[in-house]
């Protein structure tokens, strides 16, 4: 059923008011009390805040709460969600400061890097479960096939924002920096481990495809018996934190 005209000409004023907070907006509205409109949009506007500042922790501790209501109300005000689900609005604000707040971006350089460190934790605690391959816990590093996690994300940052906190981050730091993101299969708790360029290329060759040691090595030809230990001792810790489920059957 269409609505009438005048019932969507109030519908819309009275969310631009919950958007806005624009008190002109107010004397344009139809039988509601002035008082018990505010107080709606107070409601909302702190279910935004709450999604934003439970999602980014870190970047809410960096600012603090003020700032933090500041950049939330500006969102709000500003940008037009386009998820109906409440926990992906934060993936939409991380846009937003991104795209919208150059300002701050140039005074913090680090801040793409750590509000994506921190929406992708939820972005993968929340990622629709993969279909895990057949594997087993049982076999031989050196000669069986690993199987791979396929609940996993490798991030890039220019920042060591899963190293510090952003009050220790400084211009000098800037480089290159791999960090994996993936779901433990059992638990579903989310676990970032840093990565070097070596074990980036691990990952992604195991991507491709279940590989044992032998394999592997041959992704680095010229490898000392030093950094052969290194790779060994990455496998290991990725078999137990379950990077790596297993051995393929």
């Amino acid at each position: 059923m269409l609505l009438k005209e005048n019932t969507y000409h109030q519908q819309s004023l009275l969310a631009k008011y919950t958007r806005t907070g624009d008190d002109q907006i107010i004397e344009q509205l139809q039988n509601f009390k002035p008082k018990g409109i505010k107080y709606y949009r107070h409601l909302i506007f702190n279910i935004i805040y709450d999604g934003v500042s439970n999602a980014y922790p870190i970047t809410t501790d960096f600012f603090g709460e003020e700032k933090m209501k500041e950049l939330a109300d500006d969102f709000f005000k500003n940008h037009s969600c386009q998820t109906f689900q409440v926990w992906e609005m934060p993936r939409e604000f991380k846009d937003y400061i991104i795209e919208k707040r150059k300002d701050l971006c140039e005074q913090y350089p680090f801040l793409p890097d750590l509000l994506l460190f921190e929406w992708m934790e939820i972005e993968i605690f929340m990622m629709p479960d993969e279909p895990l391959p057949e594997y087993s816990n049982q076999g031989n590093i050196l000669k069986d096939k690993l199987v791979l996690n396929p609940e996993l994300q490798i991030l890039f940052f220019q920042y060591p924002v899963h190293l510090y906190h952003p009050q220790k981050i400084k211009q000098e730091h800037k480089g290159e920096y791999f960090v994996l993101i993936h779901r433990h299969p059992d638990t579903k708790e989310v676990i970032f481990t840093e990565l070097s360029p070596a074990t980036v290329k691990i990952i992604e060759a195991l991507y491709e495809q279940p590989l044992n040691f032998d394999e592997i090595q041959k992704l680095f030809p010229n490898s000392s018996l030093q950094q052969k230990n290194q790779l060994k001792k990455f496998i290991h810790q990725s078999i137990q934190n379950k990077i790596i489920l297993g051995f393929k059957k």
